[in-house]
């Protein structure tokens, strides 16, 4: 397909293609990323629809009836279906108070010939079952849905509204009734993004937010960022502001997305064309510290990317739908020793700054200062280079801080075809722990009918208190509609475990108290479980003949640690919380039997730095440090000068996790600690 195809003077559209951008009937202009807008060019016949494509063969992971049988989380949950559906776009949001209630909306085709627009489905018992209508409440918008929910239980669903205009539909009863309200008018508002303030430490708490790619008008907002915001639950709207000409994009900004940090701030980032037709080249940010009244000029955070975006079956992916490299954010506002950074993904071809190579990879850039500096880029998924990787979409836990990823995936498949992956982090984005979520691989393809290549161009993801909800796209069943399959994330009292680990698979489960196994390890799996109390292997379970089996006796190494906490009484607990970076602890932790000590890099590689509580001094004591896997690899008698800190060589270590035992030698106190040998 052409990038802009025009009815007369060829000529001029050769030289122009790449400047000239009306929107007339006779005119596409091809950066428009809305499924409507192509559908109704494809009516006029400016452009084919998607042709109709025999079912491709697809692979089941689990049996047909639901049951999880060669993966590690739940069985996939189809959210809504019907005769002729078709769904795309998902975004997913959970309720602040609930995490048991979630809010669905997605791109709803009720056939061809009767799009229905997006939808809104609410879930109330953790993603079993999903209630709501397949074109509820956005029957005949455009797209494109942003989903949120307040404190205060007001839901939200962000789109575009027709004649591409901005809308949301706001709902204080859990979906039982909706109110259409105008945002924003054109011309051509384009793929939009919807966020509310969530944090109890902001002054702005309950503003709502919507921002957008403006690509039609005139200067200076033609081709620009906008975002408004209301201060009254979505009800009235502030004037549009333009944010991004600053970054002086070559050609427009597009694929905005908003985050709130802990004391309000407004993040915003988006994708930068410095031409077209051409790849995304950059992104662009700028952040308000007054809840949406201003904003700092844009920068670029990152240059000399190369995006993904390109026409179905010509895309730097090989996948026969059309895609794009549209960053999305995550800040981390749980309070925890990540309070405030910022996270961003994409979709990358080859590493940022080369940009070659048979590789497309979901790439991170973290910011630990609110957006002034950013870290090198990383790789979330954990694959050996050559694979593709794309749509991916991050969240950040609001009450653990762990970061959870979801995205396409061909790693195990054909290069037609992809899975659903999921990545998870419980530091910072420095590690990352890999499950395919989805339980079939399947060929993506353009719906039928519809044009462009259209088969969505984004996939979400929400988690809270450790509850996950990945949702995604895909058409094992010959319909293209949504899925999700929900786990949850974190250190449980007791675990019950009956799923089997299959060959090359790897099942590491933790608990405070007790892991009951009855599952079967299979030859070539590998399963790692952690309790504190005991870790109980009950009839049924088995570990097959070149498998790998390892208990032990030591709850949630995942980066947990015992810490006061104020509940919402005002009194404090001891609770354990998630401790990716130091924290000095001076209390005693009666289930570990010992005092808890920081330890610091940590994943480390050479020398770490281990330390006491600031008010404690020791002069003589023995160091002992366990491998998990090999058992006591170090012991150490230090005499000295009283001290609370000291450093240890690792170097010549494995990788693996090491525990790390201190006593001292005058009042017999034992102090404990953990470090990942990298």
């Amino acid at each position: 397909m052409k990038n802009f195809i025009k009815l007369t003077l060829v000529m001029l559209f050769v030289c122009s293609a790449s400047f000239v951008f009306s929107q007339t009937d006779t005119e596409v202009d091809t950066r428009i990323d809305n499924w409507r807008y192509w559908q109704e060019k494809a009516e006029l016949g400016l452009i084919p629809f998607n042709p109709m494509l025999p079912p491709q063969p697809v692979i089941y992971y689990g049996t047909e009836g639901g049951t999880k049988t060669a993966a590690v989380d739940g069985p996939d949950i189809l959210i809504v279906s019907g005769a002729g559906m078709n769904q795309s776009e998902n975004s997913v949001f959970i309720n602040p108070i609930d995490n048991q209630i979630a809010l669905n909306g997605n791109n709803s085709f009720l056939g061809v010939a009767s799009p229905a627009g997006a939808n809104a489905m609410f879930t109330f018992d953790g993603g079993l079952t999903w209630t709501g209508g397949p074109s509820a409440p956005l029957s005949g918008n455009m797209g494109d849905p942003a989903m949120a929910i307040g404190l205060n239980g007001i839901s939200y669903a962000g789109h575009i509204s027709a004649g591409f205009n901005q809308g949301v539909n706001r709902s204080p009863d859990n979906g039982a009734t909706w109110a259409a309200t105008t945002v924003a008018t054109g011309p051509t508002l384009d793929k939009n993004h919807f966020w509310v303030d969530n944090s109890l430490a902001s002054p702005y708490e309950g503003n709502v937010y919507s921002a957008w790619s403006q690509l039609g008008g005139t200067a200076p907002n033609l081709n620009q960022i906008m975002i408004t915001r209301s201060t009254n639950d979505g009800v009235t709207w502030s004037t549009p502001i333009q944010i991004s000409s600053a970054v002086a994009a070559g050609s427009h900004n597009q694929g905005v997305n908003i985050q709130t940090g802990p004391a309000g701030e407004v993040y915003v980032v988006w994708a930068i064309y410095d031409s077209w037709p051409s790849r995304e080249t950059a992104l662009g940010f700028c952040m308000s510290t007054d809840g949406g009244v201003t904003f700092t000029p844009a920068v670029r955070i990152i240059t000399n990317i190369k995006g993904i975006r390109g026409n179905a079956g010509t895309n730097a992916t090989g996948k026969n739908q059309r895609v794009n490299s549209f960053p999305v954010m995550a800040c981390d506002i749980s309070g925890g020793p990540n309070n405030g950074d910022l996270y961003i993904t994409w979709a990358n071809e080859g590493v940022p700054g080369v940009n070659i190579g048979p590789d497309v990879s979901a790439y991170l850039i973290r910011s630990s200062d609110g957006g002034t500096t950013w870290d090198t880029p990383a790789r979330i998924n954990q694959d050996l280079l050559g694979n593709i990787h794309y749509f991916p979409w991050i969240t950040s836990d609001p009450e653990t801080g762990d970061l959870h990823t979801i995205f396409y995936d061909d790693r195990n498949v054909a290069a037609t075809m992809v899975e659903t992956w999921v990545a998870s982090s419980s530091d910072g984005g420095t590690t990352w722990t890999e499950m395919r979520v989805g339980d079939v691989a399947f060929t993506p393809a353009p719906i039928p009918g519809m044009a462009g290549g259209y088969m969505g161009d984004y996939l979400g993801i929400a988690a809270r208190g450790g509850q996950v909800y990945p949702v995604w796209t895909d058409n094992r069943t010959g319909q293209t509609l949504s899925y999700t399959s929900p786990f949850t994330c974190g250190c449980a009292d007791d675990l019950i475990i009956t799923v089997d680990v299959p060959l090359a698979g790897v099942d590491h489960q933790e608990a405070e108290l007790t892991i009951t196994a009855s599952n079967d390890i299979l030859s070539g799996g590998e399963a790692i479980y952690h309790a504190g109390d005991e870790v109980l292997l009950v009839d049924g379970f088995t570990s097959e003949n070149g498998s790998a089996f390892r208990g032990y006796i030591e709850a949630c190494t995942g980066g947990f640690v015992l810490a006061p906490i104020v509940n919402a009484d005002g009194e404090t607990e001891i609770k354990y919380v998630k401790a990716a970076k130091p924290q000095l602890v001076d209390f005693y932790d009666e289930k570990l039997n010992r005092v808890n000590l920081a330890v610091y890099p940590n994943p480390a590689v050479d020398i770490i730095n281990v330390q006491l509580s600031q008010d404690v001094n020791i002069e003589n004591f023995t160091v002992k440090i366990y491998s998990l896997s090999m058992g006591l690899v170090f012991v150490s008698q230090f005499t000295d000068q009283p001290t609370n800190a000291f450093q240890i060589d690792i170097s010549e270590f494995e990788s693996g996790v090491y525990m790390i035992e201190l006593t001292d030698s005058e009042t017999n106190i034992v102090y404990g600690g953990k470090v990942i040998k990298n």
